[in-house]
């Protein structure tokens, strides 16, 4: 639900690499605004000291939604030490928030995709499903999977052209086709977008051969590419009360129910919505090896290769657990998808490639990270309950720290890529920067499987913006 932006040289690098300057932040700015209503934070019912939001106004448009952008309207006390903790080691808070271009360097009280009114998760479907479904003739086709994409055939002497013109689907296990009058639209995420094209010809030539598919369009990067963050942390004891403590012990919990009900308000409104972003300073930096380095350098300088974020928790016997977490936002590990057989009820083989990169900076970071988790509680010992539940105390060489990396990680859904945009004759292309699926007609992807890459941070704003960026396209004829 976190909402923010990439950074001014994260979308440099996406116009660069496809092709297309509209891809530049300052380009980019106005499909951001399009698609959300921002609320400033309602400061009477946060009333927590040291959670004052800074922002800057700019970045969004009154004429902007309808999805719904603001503040949680509880702060969870612990956050407000980890704000210390964050400013503590380097990582102030941002003058502007993270939805202005700027990441690296910085923490902020973040915006999330939360109804300020209600306090409830504005989604993809309670703000633009529904209203389409209200305004227009847009019709939804619950409880049916596509099976596969159907092209219309010409040959000529210049060879064959194939238009995508239907999509074979199943509801409760009856078939039938679904017919398009000008395009087909793919948006079924990273690991089944993928999927989808393969099974219905479009994917690399010896896959597709395998399962006996016909080649419509032998494109090798289908599938291929997958960017991924994951997830890991420093959990300590706190004395603190948390927002867990007061959402489930009895004593607490009718009074945030109530708190919640009357006035979308208290813990059971909020979102745990403190964040930081930073590259690893040169007095760590300078352990890692040459190679990693220099595959790093990839990176744009302002692109952060870390997130931190604060959480709060409950341990047994009632103890109030604090976390800070690290996310790699410059992975350069890639994973991959593919088929099992040429029908979609077979779930696709999703190959995640965490931490196997060839020059091991994504270890070498992931193990940085965790030192300066270490050095944020550090500063803020007067809140620590007792000894680090994990890694644990024990854990304390660079080995030892990967391996409980590689035992602990998880994933933060950030995944993307798949059907990577680039420009014609990259092999590792799928889609053009309109999102048109090459060597086919008629057939677009749109969903975070057609970025080039995963910027850094939460991609939901960047979905959002391309969704609107490709509609645009649509509705113009492009």
């Amino acid at each position: 639900m976190a909402y923010h932006r990439g950074t001014f040289g994260s979308y440099q690098r996406w116009a660069d690499l496809v092709g297309d300057q509209s891809y530049t932040f300052s380009n980019l700015l106005p499909y951001f605004k399009k698609s959300c209503q921002l609320t400033p934070p309602n400061n009477s019912k946060r009333r927590t000291p040291n959670s004052t939001v800074k922002y800057d106004p700019s970045a969004f448009s009154a004429a902007g939604g309808p999805l719904q952008v603001s503040w949680s309207n509880w702060v969870d006390p612990a956050l407000t030490w980890f704000q210390v903790a964050y400013t503590s080691i380097g990582l102030p808070i941002s003058n502007v928030n993270f939805n202005s271009g700027v990441l690296s360097g910085f923490s902020a009280w973040i915006t999330s995709t939360i109804s300020p009114t209600d306090a409830k998760r504005s989604s993809s479907q309670t703000s633009f499903l529904n209203q389409a479904i209200q305004n227009t003739n847009l019709i939804v086709y619950t409880q049916t999977l596509a099976k596969k994409i159907l092209f219309n055939s010409t040959t000529s002497n210049v060879g064959s052209t194939f238009v995508a013109n239907e999509v074979l689907v199943t509801t409760q296990n009856v078939p039938y086709t679904i017919s398009a009058r000008k395009e087909v639209i793919v948006s079924a995420g990273v690991y089944h977008s993928p999927q989808l094209l393969m099974v219905s010809g479009i994917g690399p030539r010896a896959t597709l051969n395998k399962y006996n598919i016909p080649v419509i369009s032998d494109l090798a990067g289908v599938g291929q590419n997958l960017w991924d963050q994951i997830l890991f942390g420093v959990v300590n004891p706190i004395t603190l009360p948390t927002s867990a403590q007061l959402i489930t012990e009895p004593q607490f919990a009718s009074e945030s129910v109530v708190q919640y009900l009357d006035n979308a308000a208290g813990p059971l409104s909020s979102l745990n919505g403190l964040i930081a972003f930073e590259k690893i300073p040169d007095n760590i930096r300078h352990n890692f090896s040459p190679a990693a380095l220099s595959a790093l350098a990839w990176f744009p300088t302002d692109w952060p290769e870390v997130e931190y974020a604060s959480n709060t928790g409950l341990g047994a016997n009632g103890t109030g657990l604090g976390y800070i977490e690290a996310a790699l936002s410059a992975p350069l590990s890639r994973g991959n998808v593919t088929i099992s057989s040429a029908d979609t009820l077979a779930p696709p083989v999703i190959n995640m490639g965490w931490l196997t990169d060839p020059a091991g900076a994504d270890a070498q970071v992931a193990v940085a990270a965790v030192k300066r988790m270490r050095q944020a509680w550090a500063t803020i010992s007067q809140i620590v309950a007792g000894p680090e539940l994990a890694p644990g105390p024990m854990v304390q060489t660079d080995a030892d720290i990967l391996a409980y990396i590689r035992a602990t990680a998880i994933p933060l859904y950030h995944a993307g890529a798949t059907c990577a945009m680039g420009k014609a004759g990259d092999p590792n292309a799928v889609v053009d920067s309109s999102a048109r699926v090459f060597g086919v007609q008629g057939l677009r992807v749109v969903d975070n499987s057609a970025t080039p890459f995963v910027g850094p941070g939460h991609p939901q704003a960047t979905v959002y913006m391309l969704a609107e960026k490709i509609a645009d396209l649509i509705r113009k004829g492009i």
